[in-house]
């Protein structure tokens, strides 16, 4: 296993030219926000509180995959007409910007990286990066609603390449999960993964300060320095 730090073997980090974010777990801590939109989902609708298997799996599929994992289908136009009406304000209190990952973007920017987004989320991202501070950072965002088929389908990867010229190996992916891991392996970028040493993954982060560190040591503008 490698743990990203300042005194890891640079040949993990070699060779980057883009890095790719996932948005929840990754770049935002969404996790309690996610918590409390299908538990009231769920409450409104009349059924049993979100357990924490739901809780696991809304976390990292697309909102359409989590609606129908957790709502019978029987209660489904209902659950639909709910989301429509919810108040997704109501959640930003409960959203926090990842420790450390503005100040690692900005750095990665500043050094000349590409920098761009892939997610199972569909039309709040802008929202999301803007409420975060996070705006103007990321070409491409792919969504789920930008692609036909979304992670962990490469689809969203493949375009994120073709965006940049890029080669499968030239871009690392951090992600926090195994949709994200499959991603990975499906459009053969590198893995890196965010907090979960039991995912399968190039490079382990357990926080942003590390990798930054790891990074700088290595890269001054595109190159890996030896």
């Amino acid at each position: 296993m490698v743990i990203a730090n300042p005194l890891m073997n640079r040949g993990y980090l070699e060779g980057v030219k883009c890095v790719v974010f996932d948005c929840d777990g990754v770049l935002i801590d969404s996790l309690e926000a996610n918590k409390q939109y299908y538990g009231i989902i769920k409450e409104q609708l009349g059924l049993p509180p979100l357990t924490p298997a739901e809780l696991y799996y809304v976390h990292m599929h697309t909102h359409r995959h989590a609606i129908e994992h957790i709502v019978p289908e029987g209660k489904l136009d209902e659950a639909w007409q709910k989301t429509r009406d919810f108040d997704s304000s109501s959640l930003v209190q409960y959203l926090q910007r990842s420790d450390g990952v503005r100040e690692f973007l900005s750095w990665l920017r500043g050094a000349g990286f590409s920098l761009a987004v892939n997610t199972s989320r569909a039309d709040t991202i802008d929202f999301i990066l803007k409420i975060m501070d996070l705006e103007g950072f990321f070409y491409p965002v792919i969504t789920s609603a930008k692609v036909v088929r979304p992670k962990p389908h490469p689809e969203g990867m493949h375009m994120i390449m073709q965006a940049h010229g890029l080669l499968p190996h030239e871009i690392a992916y951090i992600g926090d999960s195994k949709v994200d891991e499959r991603t990975a392996q499906a459009s053969g970028v590198r893995f890196w993964a965010y907090q979960d040493q039991s995912l399968m993954a190039d490079v382990h982060i357990e926080d942003f300060w590390e990798i930054k560190a790891a990074m700088q040591q290595c890269y001054k503008g595109g190159s890996c320095l030896y």
